[in-house]
């Protein structure tokens, strides 16, 4: 069975449907199309097979967080095709090459595994070079929103064997429409985007030579004992980026280890005695304390269920504690309880509420402090 006719098999597409479908059953338009499952595989599959499958027009919508983005989403059953179509060729073939410091969106990797890949490479810098040293700091101008298609299309020429399941992967491309952009939303356009700089990737690690580099999609960084080095790398940086029809945008600069490296929202400091220390940024924490007093606001109003404060504390909560800290987990504690004993207190003064129907289960949590 070649590639493509694995891809197109039945079981595969709809294991495709299981996955596709997981965490997202609560959308009526999932649960309508996974009420016909078997039916509307076959019929995808189908249409596969005789060539009238068409991708769907796309939902677009703004995010607000952490910064302003479109998002593509892809309907269910295209979401079903790709799923499929990654598992079983994409994803082995696009990403075999890759440098194990390419870190996102990927089997085992991911924040965590970023983070702790800054970790291990200040460590090792430190062991050789003491904490003194340069941080060339790399990020790409609206990566997604203008990747040339053909650019992302010759990525996947590139890496894809089978002709039929590179022409899907390349329709998938033109599918966000003109000649530029790929949809942010789509697994798809992770495993392309990851692609596009992967020959930088290789240029920065064995013709430059640089030891300590990390990539997270579009950021990345390049740690050094020579400036003179990385303001070297950082012009070969910025041709290659401009020759795939990008470029690189305010955040790229060199700065002295000794400041600390900003990298996924995260400080890294590097003391004089070798010890990595991992802060949280200062407006991670503003954010959360006033997204908890909004949040408080409209539960004291009858607007959110008191879950929905519970919900994004822990969120918070579950992120900091990826590094050192410790005081800021404790004075966002010292807030939520208060907050809780604000709503409670108001519930107190009304009759009828929610507190004298035995409240809810989450009212019955708090954190000690």
């Amino acid at each position: 069975m070649d590639d493509w006719e694995k891809v197109i098999s039945f079981g595969a597409l709809y294991e495709g449907l299981e996955k596709a479908r997981r965490n997202v059953m609560w959308k009526d338009s999932v649960s309508g199309y996974s009420l016909d499952g078997l039916e509307n595989t076959l019929r995808l599959q189908q249409e596969l097979r005789d060539g009238t499958y068409r991708i769907s027009d796309y939902q677009r919508f703004m995010i607000h967080e952490p910064k302003e983005r479109e998002i593509v989403a892809t309907r269910i059953r295209d979401r079903q095709f790709q799923r499929s179509l990654c598992d079983n060729v994409l994803y082995d073939e696009m990403t075999r090459g890759f440098i194990h410091d390419n870190c996102a969106c990927q089997r085992g990797k991911g924040v965590d595994f970023a983070l702790d890949r800054m970790n291990a490479h200040l460590q090792r810098y430190y062991r050789k070079h003491g904490s003194s040293g340069w941080v060339l700091r790399c990020d790409i101008r609206r990566y997604f929103p203008e990747t040339p298609h053909e650019v992302a299309k010759e990525a996947i020429r590139k890496r894809v064997k089978d002709p039929r399941c590179c022409l899907a992967a390349e329709e998938i491309v033109d599918s966000f429409g003109g000649d530029r952009g790929i949809g942010l939303g789509s697994q798809v356009s992770q495993l392309v985007e990851l692609s596009v700089l992967d020959p930088i990737d290789h240029y920065i690690k064995e013709r430059l030579r640089i030891k300590h580099y990390v990539r997270y999609m579009d950021d990345f960084i390049l740690i050094h004992e020579d400036r003179a080095a990385l303001e070297s790398a950082k012009r070969v940086i910025a041709e290659k980026v401009n020759a795939l029809g990008l470029e690189m945008n305010r955040k790229t600069q060199i700065s002295p280890l000794k400041n600390g490296i900003r990298f996924l929202k995260w400080r890294f400091i590097l003391t004089d005695s070798g010890r990595v220390i991992r802060r949280i940024s200062r407006q991670s924490v503003v954010k959360e304390r006033r997204k908890l007093k909004k949040l408080a606001g409209k539960i004291r109003r009858g607007e959110i269920p008191e879950e929905y404060l519970w919900t994004s504390f822990q969120s918070w909560r579950a992120n900091a504690r990826r590094g050192n800290a410790g005081r800021q987990i404790y004075e966002m504690e010292k807030l939520y309880n208060q907050l809780k004993e604000e709503i409670e207190n108001g519930r107190e003064g009304k009759p009828g509420g929610a507190a004298d129907e035995g409240g809810s289960e989450s009212g019955s949590r708090s954190c000690a402090v």
